[in-house]
């Protein structure tokens, strides 16, 4: 599927503040497109279930599909996606809670694959 094919179908995706929709915004703009969703919401729960019963193609993170669906699937563009890269950041001089040390440490070690590097630590 093109771009270009995707702007005249019905899109779903996240509001206008969200950095995936600016993310998106930018792709299609760099395609000398212009992306206008049917509906944009704050949830990729709702996209997920609007997807599922027919009311447009959702644009989520593949990881917010739950395990074993069967109902959607994903898309094959034509056109590659640029990468993306999350980046955690705290202040030093505050003190990190256990789950958050935890949630940081399951960040780098838990997403070491080839499509997705590990996120690049900031303070």
């Amino acid at each position: 599927v093109t771009l270009r094919e995707l702007q005249a179908l019905p899109i779903l995706m996240l509001d206008r503040k969200s950095t995936t929709s600016e993310f998106l915004h930018n792709m299609f703009q760099k395609h000398q497109l212009d992306l206008v969703p049917e509906i944009e919401l704050s949830s990729n729960d709702l996209l997920i279930d609007l997807a599922r019963i027919g009311l447009g193609i959702a644009f989520v993170p593949d990881f917010c599909l739950p395990a074993g669906e069967k109902e959607l699937y994903a898309l094959t563009l034509t056109e590659a996606l640029p990468p993306r890269q999350l980046v955690v950041v705290h202040n030093e001089t505050m003190p990190i809670s256990q789950a958050s040390r935890e949630f940081i440490e399951l960040l780098e070690n838990g997403s070491k694959t080839p499509e997705a590097p590990a996120p690049e630590m900031k303070d």
